[in-house]
């Protein structure tokens, strides 16, 4: 499942995280975190993860992701790893790729991209996922998110122009197989809808039942 969302983050919050990395000395190479093939795919800027600024941005937008119901009716976060801030540049792109299985020892379920800069700011850029032989070229507004699972193959395109700023990051969901998490979020999905069109209570209750106990049969 590929998901995007909107507004993740409000405008006010990614114009404060753009202020807080913005201090030249808080970047570095990009490949210093890449292994195997990776490295030579790989052509960006990252924000130094130890530096107490970009601790403060990452930990910001767990807590927006992990305040979302959307977000979180897709993924069922178990546990966030690392998320790292981007930044690329004219030239810059990151070559077709798949994300290694464990990162900092978590299983990789799903990465996600949260887009930090409007997308007029910048030509090229676009992350592009294969979704079953298909390829979603996506250029996301400043505080959207895409969500896709770490198993795609993917790559960001050469930046001709301007910069594109982003932070990207991995999480083990507490449902591992894609299909089961895809039922979990068509329920809670139908849920929140009959919530909306005020559904009688008794229906309300069987659809949570039946998924608290889809969560219990396929819970990692």
């Amino acid at each position: 499942m590929l998901l995007q969302i909107a507004d993740i983050l409000q405008d006010h919050d990614c114009a404060a995280i753009r202020d807080a990395v913005a201090d030249p000395d808080l970047w570095r190479d990009g490949k210093e975190t890449a292994r195997g093939g990776a490295r030579a795919a790989k052509s960006n800027e990252q924000a130094d993860r130890s530096a107490a600024p970009v601790k403060g941005v990452t930990a910001k937008i767990e807590k927006a992701l992990r305040a979302h119901s959307v977000f979180c009716a897709a993924a069922q976060p178990a546990a966030f790893g690392r998320m790292m801030v981007n930044r690329y540049q004219g030239g810059m792109a990151y070559g077709d790729h798949v994300d290694a299985a464990y990162i900092d020892g978590l299983r990789t379920d799903l990465s996600f991209t949260v887009f930090l800069n409007d997308p007029e700011s910048y030509e090229g850029g676009a992350l592009v996922i294969d979704n079953a032989g298909h390829e979603d070229a996506i250029k996301g507004p400043a505080g959207s998110v895409v969500l896709y699972p770490s198993t795609a193959v993917h790559r960001v395109e050469a930046v001709t122009k301007g910069t594109r700023l982003a932070c990207i990051g991995w999480l083990k969901s507490r449902v591992k197989l894609p299909i089961h998490r895809q039922l979990i979020f068509d329920v809670e999905t139908s849920l929140a809808e009959l919530r909306e069109s005020g559904a009688p209570q008794v229906t309300l209750a069987r659809l949570t039942n039946l998924r608290n106990n889809l969560l219990r049969t396929f819970g990692d």
